[in-house]
């Protein structure tokens, strides 16, 4: 995906066009279900943004090689620490995931996020 350099990238947080589907790598519990549609991808393919979304189920992060910045449009979720630290994900919210970060996700229902990633490795 190629982007002209000069131009604004907008992020549309609305109905997704074309979006991939995809499942967790790590699932713990439950069915979840993906959907992402990549908006941006610069510097070489180490910086990447877009939307994403998840149906219910519990997942295990890993975010080795890259930091994501994220921020909550629709639904909700839990991002649990390793250490169980329990952090409630609702619309507005904005988080980061520093590089290796290794908690988990819990959607009850439904969660929509934007995301921006920054690869380190």
């Amino acid at each position: 995906m190629k982007h002209d350099q000069s131009r604004l990238v907008r992020i549309d947080a609305g109905p997704m066009k074309n979006p991939v589907p995809g499942k967790p790598k790590r699932p713990i519990s439950g069915d979840a279900a993906f959907r992402t549609v990549t908006a941006f991808e610069g510097n070489g393919g180490r910086a990447e943004a877009g939307v994403w979304e998840s149906t219910a189920g519990s997942f295990q992060s890993n975010t080795t090689g890259y930091i994501e910045f994220g921020y909550i449009v629709e639904g909700a979720a839990r991002l649990v620490d390793p250490d169980g630290t329990v952090h409630e994900l609702t619309v507005g919210e904005a988080f980061v995931m520093p590089e290796g970060y290794t908690g988990r996700w819990e959607v009850d229902q439904f969660v929509k996020k934007i995301y921006f990633i920054s690869r380190t490795a």
